[in-house]
């Protein structure tokens, strides 16, 4: 990971970026919008393929389940052609991945 900002309060910003070693790269954007404490977090983040997305909105909410959390997370794309650059570019495989790395936690 080569950038990791992340200002978690309405009105604060993102900026994540990643390098494989290889010459590949990916950077996100975006900004807060509504930060609610352990229930709901609003962002919107640009996805930079070298050029940045249009906005992607993403509402995540966290519920107690049992003696964990069950994290629900909705990302709402602009447009058909955004949907289908990030699938094509491979980034859902990743993040899937990473919801389940995080699901396999225990805290």
């Amino acid at each position: 990971m080569t950038e990791c900002i992340s200002d978690a309060r309405p009105g604060g910003r993102m900026a994540f970026g990643w390098e494989d070693g290889a010459g590949s790269s990916f950077r996100l954007t975006g900004e807060y919008e509504i930060v609610e404490l352990g229930r709901r977090i609003v962002h919107v983040e640009r996805m930079h393929m070298p050029d940045p997305t249009p906005d992607n909105h993403i509402e995540t909410l966290f519920e107690r389940d049992g003696s964990g959390t069950l994290m629900t997370l909705r990302m709402t794309l602009p447009d058909a052609a955004t949907r289908a650059a990030m699938l094509e570019s491979g980034m859902a495989d990743g993040m899937e991945a990473s919801y389940a790395r995080l699901d396999g936690l225990s805290v």
